[in-house]
């Protein structure tokens, strides 16, 4: 690279010197200004393909069942939902406000429970939400595995909390069966949330412990399946925006 700028500007001398005109020094200025951008798209190809990177697996899908609303009455028709023993969780989204029921991991489950709504003449939808991968770059590829590490505990404590809403609506779990699970999941949230020291995780460490705390003020009282799914809820939503914490 340096026997070419040699050699540009031995050229643009030489024609200089040649011409002794100002289209001379206008061509060697140009030959120079090429010879230099050339220069920069070598340094930031190489700067490009030389840094560290790592691909984060996050490809989940979830379906929330949902009741659209106005912003104005948004809360309005919260209450509603968690009254009927439905999360009661608003979300925005592009396409507007709604509220969400419950939160499931089949499609078929959503379907199945939008059926039944139906024959109460509730209308309902299924907003299917799903993460996608994200990179990270420099140092932050190093933490790769414990991102993954904690996308994958974020979702099995949903799928607990999940199960034991379930649970309680049959009656198949007693009220401290439920609580044993709830402080478990917030168990695990904290302990990642506590390994969690980098400045990466800083923006996905908040999300945890709003869960978190919600989660103990949960388990401190009676257990109701609602609750529940509003934790579910937050987690999975959660999890699937977790590339805007990330990147």
């Amino acid at each position: 690279m340096i026997n070419a700028a040699r050699l540009c500007i031995k050229w643009g001398m030489g024609s200089f010197q040649k011409s002794g005109g100002r289209l001379s020094a206008a061509t060697f200025l140009a030959a120079l200004a090429v010879f230099l951008l050339t220069v920069g798209l070598f340094v930031g190809v190489f700067f490009w393909y030389g840094r560290d990177y790592a691909r984060v697996s996050a490809e989940r899908e979830y379906y929330f069942l949902v009741r659209d609303c106005e912003e104005t009455t948004a809360a309005a028709v919260a209450g509603q939902v968690y009254l009927s023993g439905g999360a009661g969780f608003r979300l925005d989204t592009a396409g507007g406000s709604c509220v969400v029921l419950a939160c499931y991991f089949r499609v078929t489950d959503a379907e199945r429970v939008q059926s039944a709504m139906e024959e109460k003449e509730i209308a309902t939808r299924i907003l299917t939400l799903s993460g996608s991968d994200f990179v990270l770059e420099g140092k932050n590829a190093a933490q790769k595995s414990r991102v993954e590490g904690n996308l994958e505990t974020a979702e099995t404590c949903a799928r607990i909390l999940y199960d034991t809403a379930n649970g309680l609506e049959r009656a198949d779990l007693s009220q401290e069966e439920a609580r044993v699970a709830v402080r478990g999941v917030v168990k695990a949230l904290k302990g990642l949330r506590g390994g969690n020291e980098e400045n990466l995780f800083g923006l996905w460490n908040v999300r945890l412990a709003a869960a978190e705390r919600r989660g103990t003020e949960i388990a401190d009282g009676i257990l109701y399946a609602k609750d529940l799914r509003y934790l579910q809820a937050e987690l999975c939503l959660a999890i699937v925006n977790a590339g805007d914490c990330f990147s």
